[in-house]
């Protein structure tokens, strides 16, 4: 299984839950998948990198947000609302990496993966 899982207001708000949950699944052969809002630079991998070490959490590769001019527009769906376009890389991101099951609490987000990739099991974080 392959897990996608969302920092701000997810493994922030149960951080000993997390830190469970990502060791477990890496122990039993699972990967873990750590796909952020937060803007891709080597300043805020660094930072996150420490911020998710602190909680304990383990995982396989971090993913941060590029900038929006960076996505390929081929890749952008149709009939994508123009306000969502921020929140796309995260389904793209789970296209390319073969995400399984997400854990995010942004309800655009949860609700582009339940449109786009329906097979994706969603577990939304209710603020």
């Amino acid at each position: 299984m392959i897990a996608q899982i969302d920092i701000d207001a997810t493994i922030d708000r149960a951080p000993e839950f997390f830190k469970w949950l990502t060791k477990s699944l890496r122990r039993d052969g699972h990967k873990v998948l750590i796909v952020s809002s937060r803007i891709d630079s080597p300043e805020n991998e660094k930072h996150t990198a420490q911020e998710l070490k602190e909680w304990g959490i383990t995982y396989d590769k971090l993913v941060l947000h590029p900038d929006v001019p960076d996505l390929d527009t081929r890749r952008i769906p149709t009939d994508l609302h123009p306000a969502h376009r921020i929140y796309i890389y995260k389904v793209i991101a789970a296209e390319d990496l073969g995400t399984e099951i997400l854990f995010d609490d942004c309800g655009i987000t949860t609700s582009l993966f339940r449109k786009y990739l329906p097979n994706v099991q969603v577990f939304h974080f209710l603020k």
